[in-house]
């Protein structure tokens, strides 16, 4: 399978792969002495424009990321392409020998987030690579490189592909063979951040779990819009701030509250962390996600007032809850407290979490998996002593016993020492 009168121009080095029509050789070039690869397909296969198709399909992607195309040509029974040979490591050899910090985890997802952006904007139409495992990413340095574009396809081809790619990387609709749009690279993304975080020390970070099971969801209609809403996504859990220049250091980022079950205070707490904060100069807001608590503060408040969406009551601020039929106004700039009733999916992209368990003899209540993360701090609340330090033995961690109070417009000397003492070692948010 090697092509007949290529002799002048290479010196074939290797065969990569070859079949009764196709080959894939390293060769030189001996002009100038660079390694090079070359495609070969005979003329009389089916597949024999495919060739073709990837030189057309690569011109389009605008990226360093991505082999260069030298040339096309043919000889009287073969077509055959050269192009860029990336030598290097691939990402599974890498972690055969490496264990990846938390960094470079995220830089390595971030790295193949642009490369896919880039072919999701090629011109003049998207391509969908279909076949994204670690075999195909190459490390040169610290540069990522993407290889093999064997079965990539344009997007408007989708709907006539053949049921293409490599069992538990690609998604499930490619298999099937069924119509295809750009989240099924997005699936395949998320089984390579998975990868990634199997080994690196951040596996049992449940942020990036939580980003990796919406990546790899089964239906893409629940996955991510688009590669760069999860980029949007990594970057926001690497830690990336929207202004990384203000006084403070604190804008954009959040503290999500959540209750173990319904009652046990998690609106209350989530209230006064955020007047307590507010206490401190530093701007903060609260928000709740499935409930109007702002309006109904706002009917009881005296000498409140609204600006912009935003509920004004000495050091509380509250965003109002338009709804979908109002235009909203754009959020302010700060930190926000979110209170997150019992529902965990609005925690992934806060920087700490307070859970808020309660004494509860006669219901059995399942921790969540995340709950022995660092940035999680568990908050006893209407609880005993004897309560909060079998909690902790169980869990293995501390547990932070919430003051006595009755409800207030002003925070108690109890409350504001106990925010104070479970803020201390947050540097961010030490006061």
């Amino acid at each position: 399978m090697i092509p007949k009168g290529i002799e002048d121009k290479y010196e074939v080095i290797r065969i990569l792969q070859e079949t009764a029509a196709t080959a894939v050789l390293l060769v030189n070039y001996k002009s100038i002495g660079a390694l090079r690869i070359l495609k070969a397909i005979h003329k009389a296969s089916p597949n024999a424009h495919s060739i073709l198709s990837e030189a057309h399909l690569l011109q389009g992607i605008k990226s360093s990321r991505i082999p260069t195309i030298f040339s096309v040509e043919d000889t009287n029974d073969m077509y055959y392409l050269v192009e860029e040979f990336i030598e290097g490591i691939s990402l599974r050899e890498y972690l055969l020998q490496t264990k990846l910090s938390k960094e470079e985890l995220y830089r390595l997802a971030i790295e193949v987030c642009h490369i896919f952006e880039a072919l999701h904007s090629a011109e003049p139409e998207p391509v969908l690579y279909r076949d994204l495992k670690p075999e195909h990413l190459i490390l040169q340095g610290d540069k990522l490189r993407l290889i093999d574009f064997g079965i990539a396809i344009k997007k408007s081809q989708s709907a006539t592909a053949m049921p293409l790619g490599t069992k538990n990387w690609a998604a499930p609709e490619q298999l099937k063979g069924q119509k295809l749009d750009e989240r099924c690279d997005i699936y395949s993304v998320g089984k390579i951040i998975e990868f990634l975080q199997i080994n690196s020390y951040a596996k049992d970070d449940f942020r990036l779990k939580k980003l990796v099971d919406k990546a790899t969801a089964a239906n893409p209609s629940d996955r991510h819009n688009s590669i760069s809403d999860l980029k949007s996504q990594l970057l926001k859990l690497q830690g990336v701030r929207a202004n990384e220049n203000t006084e403070s250091g604190i804008l954009d980022r959040k503290i999500a509250v959540i209750g173990a079950d319904c009652g046990v205070g998690t609106t209350h707490i989530a209230i006064n962390l955020c007047r307590y904060l507010n206490s401190k100069h530093i701007e903060t807001y609260y928000k709740d996600f499935e409930k109007n608590t702002v309006h109904h503060l706002w009917e009881h408040f005296k000498d409140s007032h609204v600006r912009s969406g935003v509920l004004y009551h000495k050091n509380f601020r509250g965003i109002l809850n338009y709804g979908d039929a109002i235009e909203s106004y754009t959020p302010p700039k700060g930190l926000y407290v979110l209170d997150c009733g019992t529902n965990d999916k609005y925690i992934s992209d806060a920087q700490i979490i307070f859970y808020i368990v309660s004494a509860s003899p006669w219901k059995t209540i399942n921790y969540p998996y995340w709950i022995k993360d660092k940035t999680v701090y568990v908050i006893s609340n209407f609880s005993n002593k004897l309560f909060s330090l079998k909690l902790a033995k169980d869990l293995h961690k501390k547990v932070f016993m919430y003051p006595s109070n009755k409800w207030s417009l002003s925070l108690s000397k109890d409350e504001n020492r106990f925010f104070s003492m479970v803020l201390k070692n947050e540097k961010d948010f030490t006061v």
